[in-house]
């Protein structure tokens, strides 16, 4: 493992896909001024962002969007400590276009409810940051770690999670995400907002991975209060 691996397994998350730069992106230069010839997604998956997480000042101090502003903190030390740039798939301009490169990276495909399938962590993993590197042999092993044929998981599933949301806000061409985020708010004690969306929670690829309750409960209310203002 290198030591940039090693580090961000410290913070909880792991590097989800690897891409070579593509020129014509006119993405930013690596601190020293040289040209990128790496990106790497790094995020979390499963549960073991979330102990570091709740436990910094971001979570506790009671201030909107802990998770982006402790995603940006944690990656500008790496970029301190490896020279590395950081990009993020919030605010901006510029945005990002953090799916297409997952797509490239082959580090995804798309799930029948829209979001992002891995083909290890299914639904639960989610992109915090970028760091464009220089070329770094040793994460060749994750060039390797592709979806392959893992899109025909979705095929041939009977997929459950077109039938699990109890507001059928997911239609297989589209996701009905204000109609699922008023139910939510008016249902406080329904499971999606203590243990995370049922329709995500219907998918059996990386079932091992689910998020813990306190983890699926963050992110359940933040995306009711966003979508409810």
């Amino acid at each position: 493992m290198s030591d940039l691996q090693q580090r961000v397994a410290e913070l909880g998350l792991k590097i989800l896909g690897v891409l070579e730069v593509d020129e014509e992106e006119r993405l930013p230069a690596l601190p020293d001024g040289e040209t990128a010839r790496q990106l790497l997604l790094i995020g979390n998956a499963g549960p073991e962002m979330w102990p570091v997480f709740s436990v910094s000042a971001e979570y506790a101090d009671g201030t909107d969007n802990p998770l982006d502003r402790w995603s940006q903190r944690v990656a500008e030390q790496l970029s301190g400590e490896f020279a590395v740039t950081p990009l993020f798939p919030f605010g901006g301009p510029p945005h990002w276009p953090f799916v297409s490169w997952a797509k490239r990276a082959r580090a995804c495909h798309s799930s029948p409810l829209g979001m992002a399938l891995h083909p290890r962590y299914g639904l639960w993993h989610a992109y915090r940051f970028a760091l464009l590197t220089d070329a770094l042999p040793e994460l060749a092993e994750h060039l390797s770690e592709t979806v392959n044929d893992s899109a025909a998981d979705c095929v041939d599933c009977s997929q459950p999670c077109l039938s699990a949301c109890p507001v059928d806000a997911f239609t297989g061409q589209q996701y009905l995400y204000k109609t699922c985020a008023e139910f939510l708010a008016s249902e406080p004690n329904h499971h999606c907002n203590h243990f995370g969306c049922a329709a995500r929670r219907a998918c059996p690829v990386g079932e091992e991975y689910l998020y813990p309750a306190a983890q699926a409960a963050f992110h359940t209310e933040v995306f009711v209060r966003v979508n409810t203002d």
